[in-house]
């Protein structure tokens, strides 16, 4: 099961949103906490690579908090 931690390591590995990382709450969305366009692409690229999968557009649109990808990736299940 994908957990909140598990994105925030995937983020701090990649290197994306340098200082944020340790700082980011699971229901708030990433844009108010900081994230900017490039951030979100980034993460959007690193979650596809990790998860070997390619994430629609409409599917990546509703991806705004680190809940909302944890449970995208839950309820796929994958790990």
């Amino acid at each position: 099961m994908t957990a909140v931690e598990d994105i925030v390591r995937l983020i701090k590995d990649a290197g994306i949103a340098r200082g944020k990382a340790d700082s980011l709450a699971p229901d708030q969305s990433l844009e108010d906490q900081g994230f900017d366009s490039y951030d979100r692409m980034s993460l959007l690229t690193e979650l596809e690579d990790h998860f070997n999968v390619d994430l629609p557009n409409d599917v990546a649109n509703k991806l705004k908090t680190l809940n909302d990808i944890v449970n995208h990736f839950s309820s796929r299940g994958e790990d």
